[in-house]
């Protein structure tokens, strides 16, 4: 057989990514949740200990287990400015006598001003349109049964219990939006991540266990992958006949 470009054999079956992967481990950690079941210590952990970040459980310690570590991106909506900009003030006096090229020079410098303060002007009011900022954007993120841990080298290291959370909403593979609540009002954030569905369904177990997407996140194109690459059907792990 010869070889793709990629280097996989023809006719071999697909490789699975890294977030398909986490996927599947978040998959069957919900079945071990709806179960009810008692869960092993060692059963939360989800990659190999020496892939674990060195965070020490600070949220729940009697009882945390921590489960995975990886990249994340932390953004929140908002707006970076409100409206406001400095006015360049206009030149009025130049030294010399006012002859042509006195006043030619003051001519262009006024332009120059008013140019100035229209760009300033837009990006200000640009700046009050809310978009999605990036607060965190390259973190790295520990999941625990407790919350998560994101650390960054601005804000050092963060936590959130899943009692902090307000809600929470799968939007895609690997995203999430959270809404937190801050002294006033909410925080609306998007946290994008391979782990980001294990962190839904461990919020949703704890915090929201009637959530209406609590089953929904799973796409058919990601369960066509794992059944292609695996043969086994991700939803019952059954092995699929040849």
């Amino acid at each position: 057989m010869t070889n793709d470009p990629t280097g996989r054999r023809a006719g071999a079956p697909p490789q699975l990514s890294n977030t398909d992967i986490a996927i599947l481990q978040a998959l069957r950690f919900q079945k071990k949740l709806d179960s009810g079941n008692p869960i092993a210590p060692g059963e939360f952990l989800l990659i190999p200990r020496y892939a674990m970040r060195p965070v020490r459980p600070s949220i729940n310690p009697q009882s945390e287990n921590m489960m995975a570590s990886g990249t994340c991106r932390f953004m929140t909506w908002g707006a970076p400015g409100d409206g406001s900009y400095n006015a360049s003030g206009m030149p009025v006096l130049f030294t010399g006598v006012a002859n042509r090229q006195g006043t030619a020079m003051m001519a262009g410098a006024a332009a120059t001003t008013i140019a100035m303060n229209l760009m300033s002007s837009r990006r200000a009011k640009a700046d009050m349109a809310p978009r999605w900022m990036d607060t965190i954007p390259q973190g790295v993120i520990t999941v625990s049964s407790s919350g998560f841990y994101i650390e960054d080298p601005v804000y050092g290291l963060t936590t959130w219990a899943w009692g902090g959370i307000q809600n929470m909403e799968w939007k895609a593979p690997s995203t999430i939006e959270l809404l937190i609540p801050r002294q006033q009002g909410m925080d609306r954030v998007l946290l994008i991540s391979d782990w980001a569905e294990l962190i839904f369904i461990a919020w949703v177990h704890v915090a929201f266990p009637q959530h209406p997407g609590k089953y929904t996140w799973p796409t058919p194109d990601w369960a066509d992958r794992v059944r292609a690459s695996l043969r086994i059907d991700p939803y019952t792990d059954r092995t699929l006949r040849a």
